[in-house]
Formats: C-alpha cells, sequence, structure tokens
C-alpha cells in the first residue's frame, strides 16, 4: 500500500465511509492531520474527530477548499445537493473518488463539472472489518493509484471498466447480504433442532468464516472445493442433490440477476 501525501476529504461518514477512514489512518496511508472530514449529521463528523483526530470541516465546500482529493460516501440522492455545493471549488488537479451505487461517471460529472478527475469506486460491507473487495475506475492513471491506495487499506482492490459494475454492485456490493441469509438459514434450521441461539449462530458463523478462508488460500476453484465436500451418497451430497432438483441455482443466479436488473434501473434515476 502506498501512502498519500495529498489531503482526503470525506464527505460523509455513515458506515462505509467511517470504515474506510479506519482503514486509512490505521494503515498510516495518511496522517490525521491529512483528512477533513463533513457529514450533514455533526454529531458524525465530531465522533470521527475524536476517534482519529481528523479536521472537521465548517461545510461541503470549505472541505473541498482545504482538500485535493475528495471522497464521496453520502447517499446516492444527496447528490444533486452536493453538487451544487462543490461544483465552483472544484479545480483542475482535484481528484473526486465516489462510492455511490448507481451513479456512473457521467452522471457525477453533470453534478460536479469537469475540473475534477473522477474515479468510481464500488466497495463493500466487509471494509468494516478490513476485508472488503473494491471496484476502482477511471481513465486517469494517477487518479486510480490513489485511489487504490485507499481501498487497499481496508480490504482487496481490482480494476474494471465501468460497463461491468451493474454487476459488481450485484455481485459484490450486494453479496455480503446472500452469505448473511444462508447464515440466517443454518442458525433456524439449528434452532429448531434444538441447539441453543448462541451455539446455533457459532456454527453456522464459524463454517463461513473457514470456507471462505479455505477458499482464499486454496488453488483449487469453489467448484473444486465443493466437490471435495460432497461424498459420494454422503449427506452433503444428499443436500446438494435436493437444492439441484428444486432448481437452486437458477434461483439464486436469476435473483442476482434482479440486482443487476436493479442497478441499471438506479442509474437512470
Amino acid at each position: 500500500m502506498g501512502k498519500i501525501n495529498q489531503k482526503i476529504g470525506f464527505i460523509g461518514c455513515g458506515n462505509m465511509g467511517s470504515a474506510i477512514l479506519t482503514g486509512l489512518i490505521r494503515n498510516q496511508i495518511a496522517k490525521p492531520r491529512q483528512v477533513w472530514v463533513h457529514d450533514a449529521i455533526h454529531s458524525r463528523s465530531l465522533s470521527v474527530k475524536k476517534k482519529f483526530g481528523v479536521g472537521v470541516a465548517k461545510s461541503n465546500s470549505d472541505l473541498v477548499r482545504r482538500t485535493d482529493v475528495i471522497l464521496l460516501a453520502m447517499k446516492p440522492q444527496d447528490l444533486h445537493q452536493i453538487g451544487s455545493d462543490i461544483k465552483r471549488d472544484l479545480r483542475k488537479g482535484h481528484v473526486v473518488i465516489s462510492i455511490l451505487a448507481g451513479t456512473p461517471i457521467t452522471k457525477l460529472k453533470r453534478f460536479l463539472g469537469t475540473h475534477a478527475v473522477v474515479v468510481r469506486a464500488m466497495p463493500n460491507l466487509g471494509a468494516q472489518v478490513g476485508k472488503a473487495i473494491t471496484a476502482i475506475t477511471s481513465t486517469n492513471q494517477g487518479a486510480l493509484y490513489i485511489a487504490r491506495s485507499i481501498f487497499l487499506s481496508c480490504g482487496e482492490v481490482i480494476g474494471l471498466p465501468e460497463k461491468h459494475f451493474d454487476l459488481v454492485t450485484a455481485v459484490s456490493g450486494s453479496g455480503p447480504a446472500y452469505f448473511f441469509l444462508l447464515m440466517e438459514l443454518l442458525v433456524q434450521v439449528a434452532e429448531r433442532g434444538g441447539i441453543g441461539k448462541k451455539e446455533a449462530r457459532l456454527l453456522a458463523v464459524q463454517t463461513a468464516l473457514g470456507a471462505a478462508k479455505l477458499a482464499s488460500l486454496s488453488a483449487l476453484s469453489p467448484q473444486e472445493l465443493r466437490k471435495q465436500v460432497t461424498s459420494k451418497k454422503g449427506t452433503t451430497d444428499a443436500a446438494l442433490r435436493f437444492l439441484a432438483k428444486r432448481g437452486f441455482s437458477n434461483l439464486f443466479i436469476s435473483a442476482v440477476r434482479r440486482a443487476v436488473q436493479r442497478a441499471r434501473e438506479l442509474n437512470q434515476l
């Protein structure tokens, strides 16, 4: 991870913005004195200041004037207002990194103007524990280097063309919820069978953690790992055959495609 010399501003200090900021400071990618924050909920800004010693800007435009790199981490529906706040203060050399879902670069430039270089990024909830996967895209290599350094502080980073971002949103942006649902169902089955709530949760969560760790360290594909676990005519085989007969794979793929469709709909708003 490369250190960043520029001053960085966070517009929005909610769950994702705070998670990225945490990785940035804890991994010493930037020093607290380089970072400024502003959130519509002032208490969030004060909380981040107390925790990390970063600066709190008086307004969004004040933050832009104080910084070189701006990370947009507010709600997508606030882009119109915030764009109006900061457009006149953005100058050539500014880098704006957006993690706003359903917001393509053309839309960002429409609200922010053409002076700043724009990077679009799609992290996920894993940023809260330093295990995010973030896709980034831009036409400017210098801006991509800065974005990569920021997001490596809270997980892994891949560069992709923007045409894939709706799919990224559906696969990895929404992805944690799919795994949480599976854990939720495993907990339900265990509890209904008489296992205590605490023990049921541990069984489901630790199993998921172990499977993810194994997949991350193994050279084998998820398909090959699944086959390793599945003994012919065993318990796992029985469960997977039942899911196959009920069309689970096609149903799940259709669900993710529905998420892609929704991402495209949001792009048009």
